[in-house]
């Protein structure tokens, strides 16, 4: 019995320890391929540490910066009880108006429980009105206001401030045009001299509404405004647009979940006939649908900014950055909407639920109202009031609104930051004279992400659309202090800056950084619209209207191309010399053509300062005794060799990057410069079996070997450590226990049941040996002898004496049984 019980244990264990093992080597097997499937789709090819910051206007994190208005001049700037007028170059302060709450505002809010931080005038709202009027609208202190200021005629009743000069023409209250606090996330839309709000009605903010003048959403309506968070408005034709995330009634039966969603308003609505004459009649809804396509779809549900309605060939797109929630994977999107797409999701079925328990479900035409509800009409109080309580009761629509390309144009998945807001140069013109939209993104940890998107028609016959949509990362910038988010973002094309807004700075920094770029190769692998090789001049240069003239050959730009053929377009050097068909370059020297590079190390160098504050992508060294097919192939590789030059005669071209007031704020060193892997013989001889493989792809490669070696080694460590902690567990747990360990009684291993006996002193064990296992000797019972005064078995407790008379054997015999 004993031998079955430790055979059965020792074959669990067994079991145990296979499977444990097991296991460890199947996660580790699939944890590359589960991280991978997560990690970010494309990589930049620039993202030093810190980007060159041109100016910067310092203020508070309380203050709480929201842009007002811009233009290429100026910017306009809500704050903490003032609105700055600041110039786009060199973010001076031109003029401020301020606007303090009164002493009896601040105490009420302080009343109320709000700390003293909040107690102030943020100022949230501007628009220009006629006659030079402007409106603005602030907090003040929790208690909404509007100001009307025209020109001021007098210096007596002027408003507070430098520069021009303005006097109150009207103070109103602007509960539902404002929000109570500077930190909601409100919006606004000026259009057709009304003004087109969406925030909150109340202190607690529990009154979420769309508002205009005597028009607003039902009170307390989760049908129509369930929680929103508003992001962004735009005006288009007869309507006003408004773009949020809310709580999804449609999914409340399957839990809790938040939609992206865009609202539209007609601008001539009067509201409804009788009892609803201060309610909209054209108020309806569509769910945006920003996600990666496939067989089970994954969403970006949670729209965070948006962008102006951008004019980009025939289609009028909104760019919008979305992200997952808080609690899930961290990953963020940019996808486009295409606003006839939008239009057309407002004409089709409309969606509502019978009852509680029941699903949504789309609505029959026919039980549409014959006046389609939603619909922009003369006197929307001559509607019926069925059309308008349909449209009351009934604002969700069934269609969502698609993404252009089916898909987003970008995807990020990091630990560490979440995109927030997004801005767009529109329409820049390459040398092709294709157009791109350069996309600016901004993160919640205070970095600038570049980005355009090149479609590739389908190549197939007698079909048209787009077959894949290519991505090229062209930078990562980080430009504020780490932790600090990027609230907006605005781009000036005419004065090349990008102008990066949080709550207590503005900070402007370049466009582009054409200009940190020295060779041909790194110049077209950026891929950057407003880059491109001058030939002439061998530099990387910034393209505009004004300094390059489109469609000549002085210039190089590499967009819808790979790196390899990127490098195949660059000048081409054999054995010494180089062979192209503009001037010469071998480090910094500028030769004429078929002039040997050995000579011409002896000419003037050009300006060493200028390559001092380049990044430089590659490194040319000098190359000895390199066969004439190793020189081929480096010059079908875009790779220069030099042949047989001393090495005190080379002109080092990875100079330092870190002189005076250029790229990283005085602290750039040589740790911070992009380059790549220096040229030696070895990889030049290695060209040969593939001459157009570039130094990234080998790296690339290089890398993947490398992960997957990594990902072997710790799967056989593991596989190791497996079999250890199993061999050692099945050891403890197959340790066979002694007999007494199995009695009822439950004797230690440790422990000895013996008595003394009278005559001879022997230790005598009533039942067993318990070291049985190590000796294999009989125990020592003593069976002829005597043991009438210890017959009674303290340890069994029994509740009757055993007979005096009986045998030791017997009485072993009773205890076992």
């Amino acid at each position: 019995m004993q031998e079955l019980q430790q055979k059965s244990t020792t074959k669990s264990v067994f079991a145990i320890k296979t499977l444990i093992s097991c296991s460890t080597l199947c996660l580790l097997l699939l944890l590359p391929h589960a991280v991978h499937a997560w990690m970010p789709d494309v990589r930049p090819d620039l993202q030093p540490k810190q980007d060159k910051i041109i100016a910067k206007f310092l203020g508070n994190s309380t203050d709480y910066f929201k842009i007002l208005a811009y233009d290429d001049v100026t910017i306009l700037v809500g704050a903490k009880d003032m609105m700055y007028n600041i110039s786009m170059d060199g973010l001076h302060e031109l003029s401020r108006l301020e606007w303090f709450s009164s002493d009896a505002d601040r105490e009420l809010c302080a009343l109320k429980g709000k700390c003293e931080t909040d107690c102030h005038n943020y100022i949230r709202v501007f628009a220009r009105l006629d006659g030079g009027q402007i409106l603005l609208c602030g907090t003040n202190s929790y208690k909404p206001r509007c100001r009307h200021y025209a020109p001021a005629t007098s210096e007596l009743s002027a408003a507070g401030g430098s520069g021009q000069r303005y006097e109150i023409v009207r103070d109103v209250e602007a509960q539902g045009l404002c929000p109570y606090s500077p930190a909601h996330n409100s919006t606004y839309a000026y259009a057709d001299g009304q003004l087109y709000s969406a925030t909150v009605a109340d202190f607690s903010g529990s009154d979420p509404l769309i508002y205009r003048e005597n028009l607003r959403t039902e009170q307390y309506d989760l049908k129509q405004l369930n929680q929103p968070d508003f992001v962004g408005a735009v005006e288009r034709d007869r309507y006003v647009m408004f773009f949020f995330r809310e709580i999804s009634m449609e999914y409340m039966n399957f839990g809790k979940t938040i939609y992206s969603r865009v609202a539209r308003v007609c601008k001539n609505d009067r509201g409804g006939p009788y009892s609803l004459s201060k309610s909209w009649t054209s108020f309806l809804k569509a769910r945006l649908n920003c996600s990666v396509p496939g067989e089970f779809p994954f969403y970006f549900d949670e729209i965070q900014s948006i962008t102006p309605i951008v004019e980009s060939g025939s289609n009028s797109l909104i760019y919008a950055v979305f992200t997952t929630s808080v609690n899930a994977i961290p990953g963020s999107a940019v996808c486009a909407f295409n606003v006839n797409d939008i239009m057309d999701a407002f004409e089709g079925s409309f969606k509502s639920q019978k009852d509680s328990q029941s699903q949504w479900l789309p609505i029959q035409d026919e039980q549409v109202p014959e006046s389609r509800p939603g619909k922009c009409v003369e006197d929307s109080r001559m509607l019926s009031s069925i059309a308008v309580n349909f449209a009351k009761t009934h604002p969700l629509m069934e269609t969502a609104v698609p993404a252009v390309y089916g898909r987003p144009l970008l995807t990020k998945v990091n630990l560490h930051h979440r995109l927030t807001t997004i801005a767009i140069d529109a329409q820049l013109m390459a040398l092709n004279g294709e157009y791109y939209d350069v996309i600016y993104s901004g993160t919640d940890d205070g970095r600038i992400t570049k980005f355009i998107n090149i479609p590739t028609p389908i190549q197939a016959s007698g079909s048209t659309g787009v077959g894949k949509l290519k991505t090229v990362l062209i930078s990562e910038m980080q430009v504020l202090p780490l932790g600090v988010p990027v609230r907006e973002l605005v781009v000036s094309s005419k004065t090349n800056r990008l102008l990066v807004v949080s709550d207590g700075s503005l900070v402007t920094v370049p466009l582009h950084h054409c200009g940190h770029i020295v060779d041909c190769l790194g110049c077209l692998s950026l891929q950057d619209p407003n880059c491109a090789w001058d030939q002439q001049n061998h530099e990387c240069k910034s393209i505009t209207p004004n300094n390059i003239k489109f469609g000549t050959k002085a210039f190089l730009q590499s967009l819808n191309t790979t790196k390899k053929a990127a490098a195949s377009l660059c000048p081409k050097y054999t054995r010494g010399t180089l062979m192209a068909d503009g001037p010469i370059v071998s480090s910094g020297i500028v030769a004429s053509p078929g002039i040997d590079l050995v000579t011409a190390q002896q000419q003037p160098q050009v300006d060493e300062e200028l390559h001092s504050k380049k990044f430089h992508y590659t490194k040319v060294s000098a190359v000895k005794s390199v066969p004439v097919g190793a020189s081929k192939a480096s010059a079908e590789s875009g790779v220069s060799a030099v042949d047989e030059v001393p090495s005190d005669k080379v002109t080092d071209l990875d100079a330092s990057t870190g002189a005076g007031n250029d790229y990283l704020l005085n602290s750039f060193s040589d740790g911070n410069k992009i380059t790549l892997q220096s040229v030696d013989p070895n990889e030049l001889m290695n060209t040969l079996s593939g001459p157009f493989l570039s130094q990234d792809d080998r790296k690339d490669r290089q890398l993947k070997v490398a992960g997957k070696s990594l990902c072997w080694a710790l799967s056989f460590i593991a596989f190791v450590v497996g079999v250890i902690v199993g061999y050692y567990t099945s050891k403890r747990l197959c340790k066979a226990t002694s007999l007494h360990a199995n009695h009822r009684n439950q004797f230690t291993s440790n422990s000895q049941f013996t008595v003394k006996h009278h005559n001879n002193g022997k230790d005598v064990n009533l039942l067993m040996n318990p070291n049985h296992f190590s000796s294999l000797k009989k125990p020592n019972l003593d069976l002829e002898k005597d043991r009438s005064h210890e017959c009674k078995n303290s340890t069994e407790n029994l509740e009757k004496e055993i007979p005096c008379k009986t045998s030791t054997l017997t009485k072993v015999k009773r205890t076992y049984i």
